[in-house]
């Protein structure tokens, strides 16, 4: 069994030990300050006499440090040292995740946590339940009291039938034995947890929400914050980035959602307009003769890309065929032929694709496909007219 200093002294950041088991590249020792990871966080990394410590994990009650291409023995002495700017900052950010799912339970009291990552990259928690950006923003400025109000975070080991954690967030099922470890920030936060944590939450300095989105199972949500320092450049960031958008838009910063609104319902009449002209400009086409079919043909800018497919659906279901394409900041090219018309589209398609550096697919008599940039769509669009019509010819003899 290794002795875990980090439960005492989440603080310690050098320590001596003794070498206990060298199993390749991993050491056990007697006792260590290297956090092993656990409930989302990761864990430590640093070095053992100069040795880089590049992984830690435990198994059968002992903590295992990887030493890569180390000459240790059982019995010979070493000196730990953590990457404590590192820990440091994983130790804030597993404290922010406490206070941070206590305050948003608190907005949404049907709020499940699902899981926790907390990571030098990314932090973030993954929740079921409903959850939007004002029970968010109640959350933060939640968070931020705490934080103002420098409560103390404490530990403590009880039974698994103590009545404190009847208000405790803790799932019994995960622990084994009778012992369980809770920690309790001030009176905003308790749950039973055997990470490591800061000693009070001034240290936490700042916890921002930066991002909330979809995550799978459908009907999860992730919750991307930042804590610290991170957290309040990134909070001037945003607010710069708020600031600009505003102006672009032409409103007030306190306008900004309502002028985004308008601008965009505005887009959706204008994207709606253009789709009717769209589709009336498609039904309007006059085709060409290739050998007694129909070759319907037209390149068409800033339309949609499905009234372009619907349209060529329509056109083949009569003896015809045709060359579509939309453009935009890519263009999408539409080879497709009636059933009948014994033509393989996709490569007529790549054909003319392959002059542009675009590639496309699909089935035999409906090809889609496209290439890099928008400059060379006609150039794509007359190759393809070209091979299709060589196509429906040589097929007449």
């Amino acid at each position: 069994m290794t002795v875990r200093l980090y439960l005492a002294d989440p603080y310690c950041r050098e320590f001596d030990a003794a070498v206990v088991e060298a199993r390749g590249d991993w050491v056990v020792l007697d006792r260590t300050a290297f956090y092993p990871g656990g409930g989302g966080q990761d864990p430590d990394v640093g070095t053992l006499s100069g040795m880089p410590v590049v992984e830690v994990k435990q198994a059968d009650g002992s903590v295992l440090h990887k030493v890569p291409g180390h000459r240790l023995a059982a019995g010979d002495r070493v000196r730990g040292e953590i990457d404590w700017a590192r820990r440091y900052d994983l130790m804030k950010g597993h404290t922010g995740e406490h206070l941070l799912f206590s305050c948003l339970s608190r907005a949404c009291p049907e709020l499940q946590l699902v899981k926790i990552a907390i990571t030098p990259c990314k932090k973030s928690v993954i929740v079921n339940g409903g959850l939007d950006w004002d029970a968010v923003s109640q959350a933060v400025r939640q968070a931020g009291e705490a934080i103002g109000s420098e409560l103390e975070i404490t530990e403590r080991t009880v039974s698994r039938d103590d009545p404190c954690l009847a208000e405790a967030r803790v799932k019994l099922e995960r622990i084994h034995g009778d012992a369980v470890r809770v920690v309790e920030i001030g009176d905003v936060d308790r749950a039973a947890c055997a990470g490591i944590h800061v000693r009070n939450t001034r240290e936490l300095g700042m916890v921002l929400v930066t991002g909330l989105t979809s995550a799978r199972p459908v009907g999860d949500l992730e919750v991307e914050f930042e804590v610290g320092d991170r957290a309040r450049r990134m909070a001037s960031d945003l607010s710069l980035s708020s600031l600009r958008a505003a102006e672009a838009l032409g409103a007030s910063p306190k306008d900004l959602l309502s002028a985004l609104g308008n601008r965009l319902r505005e887009e959706e009449r204008t994207a709606a307009a253009l789709r009717r002209y769209g589709a009336k400009a498609l039904t309007d086409l006059v085709p060409s003769n290739i050998g007694g079919i129909r070759l319907y043909s037209g390149i068409f800018e800033g339309m949609d890309k499905k009234t372009v497919t619907d349209a060529a659906t329509r056109i083949i279901s009569e003896r015809a065929a045709c060359v579509l394409g939309t453009v935009g900041e890519r263009f999408m090219l539409i080879v497709a032929c009636n059933p009948g018309i014994k033509v393989d589209c996709v490569a007529v398609l790549n054909r003319a694709l392959d002059k542009v550096g675009g590639r496309g697919g699909g089935k035999a008599n409906f090809a889609t496909g496209g290439g890099p940039g928008s400059e060379r769509a006609e150039e794509a669009m007359v190759a393809a007219i070209a091979a299709l019509s060589d196509t429906i010819m040589s097929m007449n003899g």
